[in-house]
């Protein structure tokens, strides 16, 4: 057989070698779009089909889109050979026989990885797009494909996500070395300039026991990864000497313009690296990876902040983070533990976090993360809370812990905005870094979506082993915003209090009195709702002038009337004002015996939207609030918080404005 050299790009020439080594089981073809892989792949296997008389099993995860893809490529490559004639293309099975020796390329989807049989028939399996393959479906292809000489599996994929099963099950469980990039076919080595690609790497040989005499024998390299770009294609950057291929000007503005602009896209596409690829709705749209994440070291001077999350898949979410309080505060996260099975339980992801802690001879750490840590745990027989387990394995290994998890989580559209605001440079003298080695965190970052109105869109997958059902991305993402925002609560509550989008901003900010001026006042108001969304919820309005200050909030879920009505009397106003259903009118009965002042019942509003949107003119212009006591305030800062967040068209956040507007409603009435 006389090849025309002229017809290959590189990669073609290393896999007219490779695909004849008996000794390789693996051939990886990874790299940039435009590189040449599935093309390359398709004239070599047209070759070899034709060369040895052996049977090639084409594969995609999705078989509708084989038909306008890999099965086109061969099409094409036989045209460009100058071959077709020499088989027959049966479009409607997507089947390509060789018409001399019967020889067929067989063109498949993949629905199940269960349904993957009947391999031992070909000598070569092709995963075509192997990024979109499940692991399972890798798994049973390798375990199926037996029964003849110097069968192979070939891949071919662009690296889109470092976290990519691919990478972590294949690529790092290895030792690789480099290849020389030589080639030598029918006895005559081609030219350097004809076979360069970008990289050629090769795995180690391993020790194994003989099953038959059991005897450890070395077992050879069998797999070879071979890395290109659209460097390493002649018809889009022209061959070397000019004289044959193609300079495609159009394709290499294109990525000239993605290095300038979408770096992140260009590093995959174009360089073909590992990494995530944008889509313009993340949730934190504003992080950089190239500005925003650096070689972050660990300062053992400082403490150690750690945020955790404890959904348990796809893993328990560990993060190390210390601040730098100076000129510019600075929020540097410098490692992460992302502790999957069997270790995705509270003690043993405690254990991982207390080695850790161990290398870096720390003793004393805060504790951030999501409230719901706190929840009793009924997997556990005393039913404590995953973070009273967790906590409880560190105090053990002698660490010193402060616990500052709320008791509820800061609001996610606003805390992304927040910290969005902070990569912006919108919030001055603050940063957010994070450490290159955080890799998972990193494409976390990247890759977690916002939804329509503002919070994570958490998409779920499945596991088709276990069959659980999990959301993919977020967790880590949820652990930066509870710990940016416990540390730069000030600066959060200062930022979600002036933001112009609220319902209750006049001139683009709440208005505010000052606590440590004297104030005359003349009227007092409690106004509660014990039974609102679950929460007991009220506010403590004292009125100065023609204005009224919300001076004190409750702002709780509890079903106790006794802690409501020692909540009520702590506020020793004259009048106070219960919403409520006909089960708290004995309540309200106990509290006229116990309070000198007013207590009034009403019954509960059939329309709060209503009611809220009619009284929030009046809030913008004679409602003051604390701000010294949503700063120093829990209960305050949570119930501004859920004030703000309000959303009217999804009936979200309602409580702290019903009350409100019940408040106003009160006032008017009552001429006060």
């Amino acid at each position: 057989m006389i090849l025309n050299y002229k017809l290959f790009n590189p990669l073609g020439f290393h896999l007219l070698k490779l695909m004849q080594d008996k000794s390789l089981r693996n051939i990886i073809l990874f790299g940039g779009s435009s590189s040449g892989k599935t093309y390359s792949m398709a004239q070599c296997g047209l070759i070899l089909t034709m060369w040895e008389g052996a049977n090639m099993l084409v594969m995609r995860k999705v078989g509708a889109s084989i038909r306008d893809t890999v099965y086109q490529d061969f099409k094409t490559a036989a045209d460009q050979l100058g071959i077709t004639d020499l088989f027959k293309f049966n479009d409607g099975n997507k089947i390509i026989t060789c018409i001399e020796n019967k020889a067929r390329i067989v063109f498949k989807g993949v629905d199940d990885s269960e349904k993957i049989k009947g391999l031992s028939s070909f000598k070569r399996i092709v995963l075509d797009e192997w990024s979109e393959f499940l692991e399972e479906d890798y798994k049973q292809i390798r375990l199926r494909l037996r029964g003849m000489e110097g069968q192979q599996i070939i891949f071919t994929f662009n690296p889109i996500k470092e976290t990519h099963w691919i990478k972590k099950k294949v690529f790092d469980k290895q030792k690789w070395h480099d290849v020389p990039m030589t080639v030598e076919l029918a006895g005559q080595v081609l030219p350097e300039e004809l076979t360069r690609v970008k990289s050629i790497k090769m795995n180690e040989p391993r020790v194994i026991m003989h099953k038959r005499t059991g005897e450890m024998i070395e077992h050879s390299p069998d797999t070879i990864v071979i890395q290109t770009t659209y460097l390493n294609n002649f018809w889009v950057i022209g061959s070397p000497d000019g004289t044959y291929g193609y300079y495609d000007e159009q394709c290499i503005a294109t990525f000239e313009y993605d290095r300038e602009n979408d770096p992140d896209y260009y590093n995959v596409y174009a360089l073909g690296e590992w990494g995530v690829i944008r889509s313009g709705s993340e949730f934190f749209g504003s992080f950089n990876r190239g500005k925003h994440s650096a070689d972050v070291a660990y300062n053992p001077e400082l403490p150690i902040h750690l945020s955790i999350d404890s959904n348990v898949m796809p893993y328990i979410s560990v993060q190390f983070w210390q601040a730098y309080f100076e000129e510019t505060t600075s929020i540097r996260q410098f490692d992460e533990i992302c502790a999957e099975s069997p270790n995705n339980s509270a003690r043993k992801a405690a254990k991982l976090v207390a080695d850790r802690l161990r290398e870096l001879n720390a003793s004393k750490v805060y504790i951030h993360g999501d409230a719901s840590t706190r929840a009793a745990n009924t997997i556990d027989d005393e039913k404590r809370s995953f973070l009273d387990l967790f906590i409880g394995v560190l105090q053990k290994a002698g660490f010193e812990i402060v616990d500052c998890v709320g008791t509820k989580n800061p609001s996610v559209p606003m805390s992304g905005e927040f910290i969005n605001a902070i990569y912006d440079e919108a919030v001055p003298d603050i940063e957010i870094l994070i450490g290159e080695n955080c890799k998972i965190s990193i494409e976390d970052y990247m890759s977690v979506q916002k939804d329509a109105n503002g919070a994570m869109q958490k998409t779920k997958v499945k596991n088709k082993t276990t069959g659980q059902t999990y959301e993919e991305h977020g967790h880590l993402s949820d652990c930066k915003r509870y710990v940016v925002v416990d540390l730069l609560r000030e600066q959060f509550l200062s930022f979600s209090n002036r933001r112009k989008r609220n319902l209750y901003a006049k001139d683009g900010a709440i208005r505010f009195y000052n606590p440590s001026t004297e104030c005359k006042y003349t009227e007092t108001l409690v106004y509660c709702m014990p039974n609102i969304n679950g929460r007991f919820v009220l506010a403590y309005g004292k009125k100065c002038g023609d204005r009224w200050h919300i001076t004190d909030v409750r702002f709780i879920e509890t079903t106790s009337t006794e802690n409501m009505k020692a909540a009520l009397t702590e506020c020793n106003s004259s009048r106070v004002i219960l919403e409520c259903s006909k089960s708290y009118y004995l309540m309200a009965r106990d509290l006229r015996d116990s309070l000198d002042g007013d207590v009034r019942v009403v019954h509960e509003s059939t329309d709060l939207p209503r009611r809220i949107a009619a009284t929030s003119d009046y809030v913008r212009s004679n409602i003051l609030f604390n701000e010294t006591g949503m700063n120093d305030n829990v209960e305050y800062g949570e119930f501004m918080t859920n004030l703000l967040d309000y959303n009217k068209d999804a009936n979200e956040n309602i409580e702290s404005s019903a009350v409100l507007s019940g408040f106003i409603q009160a006032v008017l009435k009552l001429g006060l």
